[in-house]
């Protein structure tokens, strides 16, 4: 039993850490608070994890790896519809670890580790794919952007999701609804729009306008 029980009190802890940081904020939750939330004594979450560090950089593996998962599986896009649904897997995942994005630069300043684990990340998996995405849309006609402007794209795009929930929330007297990740998704496109070619921007604004219809401000 003990074999089985270690491994299921490891992966509850990080579910519950996840649920609490996400609605409650990562600062105003300890581990007192997650094992209390458990119904655990303290000492038995410190048997799995040193510190709440250890919780996040946990989770940060989880988000990551599933992020990678998506950008690696999906089906490319085509025209202005597929590229809507396939950046709106990406902000999903985003979405649901998204306390990680609401001060994210504290976060990174207090653990080396998850900075490590966040630059590579970064640099060494997600560009890759976010360049394969844009040259894609190269490809099939639907922008009009040579090799410098795919780059430039690619890095300001990664700006934008990155740092998307924590701006996005100041505007909203710091309060996350699901209507952010569409706002995040028209912001993202924008920064497509001027590459658009001509015989497609009046789907693609048709789109645009169609994303955020029915969102509350």
């Amino acid at each position: 039993m003990a074999k089985e029980s270690r491994p299921n009190t490891y992966n509850r802890i990080v579910d519950a850490s996840l649920v609490l940081f996400n609605e409650e904020g990562e600062r105003n939750i300890s581990t007192n608070h997650i094992a209390a939330h458990l119904g655990i004594s303290p000492g038995n979450l410190y048997y799995h994890f040193r510190n709440k560090d250890e919780i996040i950089m946990q989770l940060f593996k989880r988000y990551s790896q599933q992020l990678l998962g998506y950008l690696r599986e999906a089906t490319l896009p085509e025209d202005s519809s597929t590229i809507k649904d396939y950046m709106l897997g990406v902000y999903d995942v985003m979405w649901k670890y998204r306390f990680l994005f609401s001060d994210v630069n504290t976060l990174l300043a207090r653990s080396a580790e998850l900075l490590g684990e966040h630059n590579e990340f970064t640099r060494v998996k997600v560009s890759p794919l976010l360049l394969k995405l844009l040259t894609q849309l190269n490809d099939v006609g639907l922008i009009d952007a040579d090799e410098l402007a795919r780059h430039e794209l690619a890095l300001n795009i990664w700006l934008i999701t990155k740092y998307w929930f924590d701006f996005d929330s100041s505007l909203h007297e710091h309060t996350l609804t699901e209507a952010s990740k569409f706002r995040g998704i028209k912001q993202t496109m924008s920064l497509l729009r001027p590459y658009v070619r001509a015989e497609h921007r009046p789907d693609f604004d048709a789109m645009m306008i169609g994303l955020m219809a029915g969102l509350p401000e």
